[in-house]
């Protein structure tokens, strides 16, 4: 009888080499260290560097001078053209500031204001597409036509339309001339600035702060006796003990960076008066005195002269 023997073992594929590979596990591949945390006050230099170059702060201030400069400029060429404006409509004749400054809708408010009892505005409708002055009555011949040179006539739509109603423009075209004209003839009352200051200043504030903690515990543990027995025992002999030591450590890092920009102008103001004749010629100056109800002295006159007296004796 032929006996036959087999191994258990599987041959060794290669040498020896392939049974290490899988015998041995494969390394672990280390894990890249963090790069350190540089400190808050590093942070907090970078941050306020930064923070700088990012605010303009001359181009703050150059706005600030140059809004206020435009304003105060902006003022003062505004009221040399409202009393430019003023000046050249009260020069103009009463039938030039009556056709641009009184419409026919407000001499017939005067005219029904001025006689509520006999006028009135009668709405647009029908045929006619404006207002309309109407007689509150017939038969009606007031008194006060005759200051239009209409005295005996019967009040009508026709008469105040046509008759009254542009002479009623005119007068208060020439009452509201004659206002503005005393007005100028006052001169311009001009608000100047006296005298201020303009402040302007950045604040930055910065705060850093670093903190850590560090926490470090030990302790023994005898784990390799075999029986709690001789783990409760004081007087035992061979044994071992196990010394465990805990570490914790806690580091934080804080920054807080705030900047304030701050504007103030201070401006004092006064008013001063500027005469007509500095600010137009001698002919508009005329124009507004014409149109004007302030009383103007009359120049005096030359007394009479005394006739020559006749001498004594006669011829």
């Amino acid at each position: 009888m032929t006996l036959r023997s087999r191994s258990i073992f599987p041959p060794a594929v290669n040498g020896g080499a392939r049974s290490r590979a899988l015998a041995d596990p494969p390394a672990p591949v280390a894990a890249a260290a963090p790069a350190p945390k540089p400190p808050a006050t590093e942070a907090l230099a970078q941050r306020a560097g930064a923070l700088v170059n990012e605010i303009d702060f001359p181009g703050f201030v150059a706005g600030l001078v140059h809004g206020t400069f435009d304003a105060i400029v902006d003022a003062s060429i505004r009221q040399m053209e409202s009393y430019s404006s003023l000046v050249a409509a009260v020069a103009k004749t009463v039938d030039q500031f009556t056709e641009e400054n009184v419409s026919p809708n407000q001499a017939r408010d005067w005219l029904a204001q001025r006689y509520p009892g006999e006028v009135r505005v009668a709405p647009p409708g029908g045929d006619q597409p404006t207002p309309t002055l109407v007689p509150i009555a017939e038969g009606l011949m007031p008194t006060w036509l005759g200051d239009y040179g209409i005295d005996g006539e019967e009040l009508s739509s026709e008469l105040l339309e046509t008759r009254v109603l542009p002479q009623v423009r005119m007068h208060v075209g020439a009452e509201r001339q004659q206002l503005l004209a005393t007005m100028v003839m006052l001169g311009m009352n001009r608000v100047a600035v006296k005298d201020g200051s303009i402040t302007a200043k950045v604040m930055f504030r910065a705060t850093a702060n670093d903190m850590a903690k560090v926490g470090y515990a030990t302790g023994s543990d005898p784990k390799s006796v075999a029986d709690w027995g001789e783990r409760g025992s004081l007087t035992y002999s061979n044994a071992s003990a196990t010394m465990v030591s805990t570490l914790g450590v806690n580091a934080q890092s804080d920054t807080s960076l705030r900047a304030d920009l701050f504007g103030e102008v201070r401006l004092n103001f006064v008013s001063e008066t500027l005469p007509l004749d500095k600010l137009a010629d001698a002919a508009k100056v005329a124009l507004v005195q014409r149109n004007s109800a302030v009383a103007r002295v009359a120049a005096p006159t030359a007394p009479p002269v005394a006739p020559p007296a006749a001498p004594a004796g006669g011829v």
